[in-house]
């Protein structure tokens, strides 16, 4: 079968006109489920400084010899070796792993993998011309790949992939004197490549096995690779102290903490690297709220760009006027929200972003007025 499929497909205006009238009831329901999304998210990032604040203020640290019944259901900040009595093991590829408490298998499959692009071109008299290319690769890929929902799935079918990626931990792992369950040591990433000798019917190349050529893979071929934390590595434990184990710690706003690190780390700088990944978050949600909110309103503006695309060029034309329109009105939206969130939470902030949120409303209303007044005529000479 051919890998590259090529269809063209056409719209006339009526329907693309009745398809666009949607926008008016779409728009702003997107543009209000941004809102929501940008307001739970500046609560989220409250909380989250709240909560690691009185992380801050009520860490304890502790000695990793023997929890101490003083420190039950505390904070406390534990430095120590990490060990097992026994080895992990793999028991789909009857495979074991030595000196090592915690392994992350990753299982990929030779599959067949979909590509659509697609190119629309608005026609004279308001019609809309698609031209849709999809292409069929093979690649490895961890997640399987359901080819059934390909537009041609005839000829690229994907099997049922066997063998999953899956953590392995050993039984029975500690840290001094603490118990170190799975909930914890899934907190740490493996940064060892592990290399065993192949099991049957397996080969090795590189660092990964492979079910079948290495070279000349085919559609279902398995590879899986293995990475390992090495019994006797140094652990820095950020968690509420269970029993002799570790849980996560729940601040009194409810934001909790658990965390583990490679390495000696202060909890001063556990605490640091958690407020940098909080705030990632919290800037990722806010690009992802303004990019809705000006969606939504392009949306609802769609309605002009589709009759005025009756000449293409006109079209082209209203449609970026209008997505400009739309990114001026979201911004200030956007700004206002956020400001809004933060002061009934934090009104200091709040007020600050309120403030900056008017003077970026203000500046965009100056700009826009600067374009469309016409400069005043010049005054004819006086004669004599």
């Amino acid at each position: 079968m051919p890998d590259t499929f090529t269809e063209v497909s056409s719209r006339g205006f009526f329907s693309r006109l009745g398809g666009s009238f949607l926008g008016l009831i779409a728009g702003p329901a997107l543009v209000i489920g941004a809102i929501v999304l940008l307001w739970w998210n500046e609560g989220r990032a409250v909380e989250a400084i709240v909560g690691l604040n009185s992380a801050a203020a009520n860490v304890v640290e502790a000695s990793a010899s023997a929890p101490s019944p003083a420190n039950a259901g505390k904070l406390v900040h534990v430095i120590g070796q990490v060990n097992a009595p026994q080895a992990v093991s793999d028991s789909d590829l009857s495979l074991e792993f030595p000196g090592q408490v915690s392994v992350m298998r990753t299982a990929e499959m030779y599959q067949w993998k979909e590509t659509e692009k697609s190119h629309t071109e608005d026609q004279l008299g308001g019609s809309q011309k698609t031209t849709t290319t999809y292409t069929y690769s093979k690649e490895w890929s961890a997640d399987a790949i359901d080819s059934s929902e390909f537009k041609h799935p005839e000829g690229h079918e994907n099997p049922s992939k066997s063998l999953a990626s899956q953590r392995l931990n050993a039984d029975d792992t500690t840290l001094g004197g603490y118990k170190l369950g799975a909930d914890t040591l899934d907190l740490v990433d493996p940064d060892t490549v592990l290399k065993p000798e192949a099991p049957d019917g397996w080969t090795r190349s590189g660092d990964a096995y492979y079910n079948a050529s290495a070279q000349q893979p085919k559609v279902g071929d398995l590879r899986v690779s293995y990475r390992g934390l090495k019994s006797g590595t140094t652990l820095s434990i950020l968690a509420a102290q269970s029993g002799d184990s570790f849980a996560a710690y729940v601040a009194p706003n409810g934001y909790q903490v658990h965390a583990a690190a490679i390495g000696n780390q202060t909890a001063a700088q556990m605490i640091a690297e958690k407020r940098s990944e909080e705030s990632f978050l919290t800037w990722i949600l806010r690009l992802v709220g303004l990019i809705v909110v000006w969606a939504g309103l392009a949306w609802f503006l769609s309605p002009l760009s589709t009759l005025a695309s009756v000449l293409p060029f006109l079209g082209s034309i209203v449609r970026g006027a209008a997505g400009a329109v739309a990114f001026v009105v979201a911004l200030p939206i956007t700004l206002v929200v956020i400001a809004l969130a933060w002061l009934a939470h934090r009104p200091l902030i709040g007020g600050g972003l309120l403030i900056v949120a008017a003077g970026a409303g203000y500046a965009l209303w100056r700009w826009h007025k600067g374009r469309t007044t016409p400069a005043p005529a010049a005054k004819a000479p006086a004669h004599a």
